[in-house]
């Protein structure tokens, strides 16, 4: 769950504090066509992803902050996820989450739900997750049906794992959607029945309200000086 639409980089980082979870792997990619400089010590640069594990839920969160640009590097990027979860056991089920780029997003943020059988669909209902039921044909990189996420489950179907996936519209993809990541924790604790606690979303949404009041007063009082 990659941290593109400030959705599901948060909800994989609480996932992986909340579960306790061990740290087991990495995955390191080398595309970047530039360099870094250091201390005068040219080093590459490099993409590394993250595996985590909570033995007594039997889960492993993978999480990282980019997304390979080389479509190549993403399809390996996927069947090596897989190829390291397999070693352990075959999955009973694949969740991936992230946010849906709503331009001029008006009203109540809303988390819903897609997966690639229709029982999901219908077992979500149950539970009173809101399904998706827009049509969307392109996936495209900033639309928030994050590509890496969308191809996984398309990876994933062909073997006839179940595959899930809550995400919540957003209207800014360059800002933290606390809430929306909130939501969609929830939506994951219900399906997996596992509590799972999201105070911390609510202090950092807060704080990040607060932050930006304090900046809006600044910038004020600066273009004031300047007039």
């Amino acid at each position: 769950m990659f941290d593109m639409g400030q959705v599901g980089g948060l909800v994989s980082k609480h996932l992986i504090r909340e579960l306790k979870t061990e740290k087991i792997a990495d995955i390191r990619i080398f595309e970047k066509p530039w360099v870094k400089i250091r201390e005068s010590l040219i080093t590459s640069v490099v993409d590394t992803f993250e595996r985590f594990s909570n033995q007594d839920h039997r889960i492993i969160i993978f999480s990282g902050t980019e997304q390979p640009q080389d479509p190549n590097n993403l399809l390996n990027l996927c069947r090596s996820l897989f190829r390291l979860i397999n070693k352990i056991r075959t999955p009973k089920q694949i969740f991936t989450a992230g946010g849906y780029h709503v331009p001029h997003l008006s009203g109540t943020q809303q988390v819903f739900a897609v997966a690639i059988v229709n029982n999901i669909i219908l077992s979500s209902k149950e539970k009173r997750i809101e399904i998706f039921s827009k049509e969307i044909e392109i996936i495209t990189w900033f639309n928030g049906l994050i590509m890496t996420n969308g191809l996984i489950m398309a990876v994933r179907r062909g073997n006839g794992i179940r595959c899930y996936r809550p995400f919540g519209d957003i209207s800014e993809i360059n800002k933290s959607q606390q809430l929306t990541a909130k939501s969609v924790v929830q939506i994951f604790s219900k399906v997996e029945n596992i509590n799972i606690s999201t105070d911390k979303f609510d202090v950092d949404h807060n704080s990040q309200i607060r932050e930006e009041k304090e900046k809006s007063v600044w910038e004020d009082s600066v273009r004031k000086i300047i007039i």
